[in-house]
């Protein structure tokens, strides 16, 4: 579908869902994370019918053969155990809203299952006292909870342009800075393709700015937004599929005259003709998935921002409203609260709070609460309650008010200014994220030899002789256990919690070699900067000790870790500075990119980059090395060091 369920398409479908009203849920299914199928008797007609659910983007009755999972989800046994065998007691649209909610009876009252169709949608399970009992994503917005046990509650409702007056529309125009048909879409909140469809009807560009636009011109576009309107009024339905080359693009309530270059097919059910878009969701690649959870984020976010600042300016007209009334009606007030001090010297006071209690202008006058709510009419003769203290004057809370108001601009200054920050950032990673799809994703080569040496760190020292390291106290305990042996050396970074280093006498093809100082230097290199000194300093110091020095047993009372070991005797130290290398090598005819110290990678490769501490994140490193060596990312991210690193100095490579 090219669209995501506009309000329209909701008015559409609630109004054919209706023919489900008096049916029984018979069986629910949850066919995936945002998927739910639920199966109903009609009364009316005596069918079986489906209802598939596809989290915020989809809802349609169904004919097709769905395959079930033999095991129900815990969201789905939630709703067998609350809905099944109930009665739709009605299917309803809240307001002008993409929210549907389907009223479902049992004796023990009625529950609502409701369908939110906006930001990233929602389903959630209401009990009859308006808590949510379970939600298909539990979230927290700024003014709601969406999780089990809290209360229900709406979020704030968008305009309905059904109850729209042409002095509001002329207003909402006028404020607007944007074309038409954005200001159609968002402003009028009309969506996208409808604002179209409008612009078409009014014979106007969508792209024409609304400050070019004149008074007849707004009067047009408004006679046919009424008259586009009134066929939903209406309920003169009459659904297509929209095709173009024998593709089915889109379904129409009715047709819409934007589609002229494209062919039209009728069909019976605006709602089961919404079936034809069931397609099999894509599993986002690993690289999507990855932007995609910091948009949606975002997005969040971002609705939570314009939720606020709505909020906000509601709370600023009705303070500046305040404001006025309270100086509109002075000496009114004034002439109430010079009675209301009388109230405090009498003894008895019942009568004379009884007596403030039935004049016109006062709501609500409760001393003890401290409580006045008073009744006031604008220039219009709409009523307005108004709180006020009647412990200051007149002037005293009229001013209030307008303080409060002064308050709450600066506060919708900052969110204004917040939800910029964040469509700034929103913009950001899209183009990141563009980018990222435009580079060639790198396959791992197949059949490449592994080498048993790799489940760990390693590297070949420019000697010839392997270096291994742990990567965790699992592995460092294994190392130690299996593959220390006599004639080996053992180094270590002096930082808690470094990897243990084994220098084999030996090559990867198991011949004998000879270790000498500047091997035992390169393995403590090795040992410090893959320590946690990487993230903090730019040297450390790292030791080597012999093979009989290493002990897994503890002195009476001591106590030696997982991963940790006990070092007895002598410790032969260097001073390091933190400074790695990562190149391409070749071992046995096929290529390896190892990172170790600058001698050995040196000896061993022509194409290589040198790394120090830095900012730059691991991954991000990682990626760029993979690009440099043409090799996948994550044979890059094992082999370099975790923290932050800056490229100083390439050899045979193009930064």
């Amino acid at each position: 579908m090219q669209k995501q369920l506009s309000s329209f398409d909701i008015y559409v479908i609630v109004n054919e869902l209706k023919n489900l009203k008096d049916g029984y849920i018979e069986k629910i299914y949850q066919l995936s994370h945002d998927e739910i199928l639920i199966k109903i008797k009609n009364i009316n007609t005596k069918e079986k019918e489906q209802i598939f659910i596809r989290n915020g983007e989809l809802i349609c009755l169904s004919d097709k053969d769905f395959e079930t999972p033999e095991k129900p989800s815990s969201f789905a046994m939630a709703l067998r155990k609350y809905l099944m065998n109930g009665r739709i007691i009605d299917i309803v649209q809240h307001e002008f809203d993409r929210i549907i909610k389907i009223i479902i009876g049992k004796k023990e009252g009625n529950y609502i299952l409701v369908c939110e169709f906006f930001s990233k949608g929602n389903i959630i399970l209401v009990n009859p006292d308006g808590n949510i009992i379970v939600p298909l994503v539990r979230e927290t917005w700024a003014y709601r909870k969406v999780k089990g046990r809290e209360q229900y509650l709406l979020p704030p409702s968008q305009l309905n342009p059904f109850i729209l007056s042409f002095d509001e529309f002329k207003k909402r125009f006028k404020e607007s800075t944007s074309d038409i048909v954005r200001t159609l879409a968002v402003s009028i909140n009309l969506s996208g393709g409808i604002a179209e469809e409008i612009c078409i009807r009014s014979n106007i560009d969508k792209k024409t700015l609304v400050e070019n636009v004149n008074d007849k011109t707004l009067s047009n576009i408004f006679e046919n937004i009424q008259s586009f309107l009134g066929m939903f009024k209406d309920k003169n339905f009459q659904p297509v599929l929209v095709k173009k080359d024998e593709t089915i693009v889109d379904i129409l309530p009715f047709k819409f005259e934007k589609y002229n270059d494209a062919s039209f097919e009728k069909i019976d059910n605006f709602c089961k003709g919404l079936s034809f878009f069931i397609t099999k969701k894509e599993v986002k690649s690993e690289k999507d998935t990855h932007f995609d959870k910091i948009l949606g984020k975002l997005e969040r976010q971002l609705l939570q921002q314009k939720e606020a600042t709505v909020i906000i300016q509601k709370q600023i007209d009705e303070k500046k409203r305040e404001g006025d009334l309270i100086y509109l009606h002075y000496q009114e007030i004034e002439a109430l609260l010079s009675e209301i001090k009388g109230v405090f010297i009498l003894k008895e006071k019942d009568e004379k709070i009884k007596e403030i209690n039935n004049k016109n202008i006062v709501k609500i006058f409760d001393p003890e609460e401290k409580l006045l709510i008073l009744n006031l009419s604008d220039t219009t003769g709409k009523i307005f309650e108004v709180k006020i203290s009647f412990r200051i004057s007149v002037s005293e809370n009229a001013e209030k008010a307008y303080d409060d108001n002064k308050k709450l601009k600066s506060k919708l200054a900052g969110a204004e200014k917040s939800i910029k920050n964040t469509l700034e950032e929103i913009d950001k990673i899209k183009k990141r994220k563009k980018i990222n799809e435009k580079e060639p994703e790198k396959q791992p080569v197949k059949n490449k030899k592994i080498f048993w040496f790799e489940n760990y760190r390693w590297f070949i020292c420019s000697n010839a002789n392997l270096v291994i390291g742990g990567r965790d106290a699992k592995t460092n305990d294994k190392i130690v256990k299996k593959y220390l042996t006599e004639g080996d050396r053992y180094a270590h970074a002096d930082v808690q919690g470094a990897p243990s280093i084994i220098i084999k006498n030996k090559n990867i093809s198991d011949k004998e070699i000879q270790i000498t100082d500047n091997i035992l230097e390169e393995a403590c290199i090795y040992a410090a900067s893959f320590s946690k000194a990487w993230k903090q300093f730019v040297e450390a110091s790292a030791y080597w000790v012999l093979p009989e020095q290493v002990s897994k047993t503890p002195q009476s009372g001591e106590f030696v870790p997982h991963g940790a070991f006990i070092i007895r005797g002598k410790r032969n130290y260097y001073r390091c500075k933190l400074e790695l290398a990562v190149g391409e090598i070749e071992l046995d005819n096929t290529k390896k990119i190892m990172c170790g110290p600058i001698s050995a990678i040196k000896k061993w490769s022509k194409k290589y980059v040198v790394l120090v501490p830095g900012d730059t994140t691991k991954i991000d490193i990682a990626k760029r090395l993979s690009r440099l060596f043409d090799v996948n990312v994550d044979e890059v991210d094992r082999v370099i060091p975790a923290g932050g690193s800056k490229i100083i100095d390439n050899i045979g490579v193009k930064l």
